[in-house]
């Protein structure tokens, strides 16, 4: 978290798109466009606690046919709010030093982030579907972040790389509701979307 300059847009410009708690679908070009046209850059340190602005997040589901791989957060991880729950994304801030400042930005903070995580030698950035934008700002995490949720289908095998924070499974599809108690909110609000 040393150093990190956390891209966020304000939440005042934010509100009038965040229409309900959950995934928003709509108005997303919108919010988008706020993204690349209103952004900022943030100490992390002061974004974590700072509700005025909410800091956009890649927040990918790696899917195989009838599964969802996951990951559970351990204690040694940076987001001590999270630790022990499980997610079905995979994601994590953009870093203006990292992922720089410009129209790829979104983009290569997504695919660092995956390639940090998880090694996933089937999967292919092309199948990439963009699903819209996970709001929830009813606990300490969620008031500062907003989720921007994609879903990646994959093939083969998946596994954790950074094996000392996190510890991955795959999920069949049918069973994510069940354990929907176990998970993050975010995880628990992309439910609907994974279970096609």
């Amino acid at each position: 978290m040393k150093n990190e300059l956390v891209l966020a847009v304000p939440t005042e410009l934010l509100r009038p798109m965040l229409i309900r708690r959950g995934l928003i679908t709509e108005h997303t070009a919108e919010i988008l466009s706020l993204v690349h046209g209103r952004r900022v850059f943030l100490p992390r340190a002061e974004a974590e606690t700072d509700s005025a602005f909410r800091q956009i997040i890649p927040y990918v589901a790696v899917t195989r046919g009838g599964e969802v791989f996951s990951t559970r957060r351990l204690r040694s991880g940076t987001e001590s709010r999270l630790h022990g729950l499980i997610s079905l994304g995979i994601g994590g801030h953009i870093d203006k030093n990292r992922d720089g400042d410009d129209g790829e930005t979104l983009m290569r903070a997504l695919r660092r982030e995956l390639s940090e995580e998880i090694d996933a030698p089937g999967a292919d950035l092309s199948r990439l579907v963009f699903r819209g934008f996970i709001n929830d700002d009813s606990n300490d995490v969620g008031s500062v972040h907003l989720g921007m949720f994609c879903t990646l289908e994959t093939e083969g095998e998946v596994s954790v790389r950074e094996t000392d924070k996190l510890l991955g499974a795959w999920l069949g599809r049918k069973e994510l509701a069940g354990r929907a108690g176990e998970m993050e909110t975010w995880s628990s609000l992309v439910i609907p979307e994974l279970q096609y």
